[in-house]
């Protein structure tokens, strides 16, 4: 089975369980890193796209302690350095996006993330990419954060993937992502 086709199971697998229309999975799944009292759920990277070197990582982190972490730092052998963002309507760089207990704190579009800079080797959309997340109280956790177009809107996005693909056929860069959904303001201040 290639990774695009489990990943798309998987996605399908994670709607039903929010919908409630199949079976409860443990906490074990493949898609779910533990780290204590933290759990990173569903990790994904945006692609670069062409000619850039930065990349945005998104994920659902649940804090089932009582007592409040944040997320400090990503580390990786793929890329050089990351800044974390907690508004994707802000420019300003942050320490550390606040996760807080008894809650869940969403990484995506248009909200909290964390930039990848320095993208050394092309990240392959439909693969993953294994990096290290670090957390000021809980420590160090590495995941694998599943790689999708470069405007993908949402994990597992089937639209911004066919794009990617139609693409890539033509040797065309994609299109433009839906509006709402990019975040090309000027990280560089």
């Amino acid at each position: 089975m290639k990774r695009r086709d489990l990943l798309q199971s998987t996605g399908a697998i994670l709607a039903g369980l929010v919908t409630g229309k199949l079976f409860s999975v443990g906490a074990a799944s493949a898609h779910e890193y533990e780290l204590g009292k933290l759990i990173v759920e569903h990790p994904w990277i945006r692609s670069p796209k062409e000619g850039e070197t930065k990349a945005y990582l998104y994920a659902f982190i649940h804090n089932e302690g009582n007592e409040p972490d944040r997320l400090i730092g990503a580390k990786g052998e793929k890329f050089g350095n990351f800044e974390i963002y907690p508004d994707a309507r802000s420019a300003a760089k942050a320490t550390g996006i606040p996760i807080p207990p008894h809650a869940t704190t969403t990484l995506a579009p248009g909200g909290a993330y964390v930039l990848l800079l320095d993208i050394k080797k092309h990240l392959e959309v439909g693969w993953g990419l294994e990096l290290t997340l670090k957390f000021e109280k809980a420590g160090e956790v590495v995941i694998d954060a599943a790689i999708e177009a470069p405007d993908a809107a949402h994990a597992h996005d089937a639209e911004a993937q066919a794009r990617w693909e139609k693409a890539q056929a033509s040797g065309a860069a994609p299109a433009a992502p839906p509006a709402g959904h990019d975040h090309d303001h000027d990280h560089h201040h």
